[in-house]
């Protein structure tokens, strides 16, 4: 049920993504990045509307896509909008290098039965991964700048690899914890007399 309540969230910030995606299959890049663009500014409007904080990924995001998407769309070179979720991961994999962003997320059975130190290498573990995804993004649209690749490639790429990554990821560190949250309880009551 917590990995469930964890992926809700991921899957509203990629809500942008899935569309893009499928409206990239069935039309162009250039619908695709408008209804992408679109659907951003809605979404962060919707939160000021209902008094929301945005955070500081969602006002990057918004950024990052209107200037890239306008890019695309003004210059008619679909790379630049490819090219966006390299800056984005990458921007996201520095933010992710704090030692202390991830316990606010935390349920407090976590953090009250692991040391900081386990939480502090989770942490460290996402920004990997955002480092990763961002190098991977760029090779990608590198190779369908020299047509080794489609630009669908691209478009399934960007939609099932981050994705898969950061679900992996959260699943390996769900089960991590887990098993040593469950080993520290044991721990603790075999300690009573």
């Amino acid at each position: 049920m917590i990995v469930l309540r964890a992926l809700v969230p991921l899957a509203r910030d990629l809500l942008g993504t899935f569309v893009f995606v499928i409206l990239f299959f069935l039309t162009d890049i250039y619908i695709a990045t408008v209804c992408g663009i679109s659907l951003v500014a809605v979404q962060t409007v919707w939160s000021l509307l209902r008094k929301k904080p945005i955070g500081a990924l969602q006002w990057l995001s918004l950024i990052l896509i209107s200037t890239f998407g306008g890019a695309t769309i003004l210059f008619h070179i679909q790379e630049f909008i490819m090219f966006k979720p390299s800056i984005l991961w990458l921007a996201l994999g520095v933010v992710l290098l704090r030692r202390d962003w991830m316990a606010p997320y935390l349920p407090h059975i976590v953090t009250d039965n692991l040391d900081d130190r386990q939480i502090v290498r989770a942490g460290y573990a996402y920004s990997a991964v955002m480092f990763a995804l961002a190098v991977a993004n760029a090779a990608v649209v590198g190779l369908v700048r020299l047509d080794i690749v489609s630009s669908h490639f691209w478009a399934i790429y960007a939609l099932a690899a981050p994705t898969l990554a950061q679900a992996v990821l959260l699943i390996a560190l769900y089960l991590r914890f887990r098993r040593r949250i469950i080993a520290r309880i044991r721990q603790r009551a075999a300690a009573k007399p």
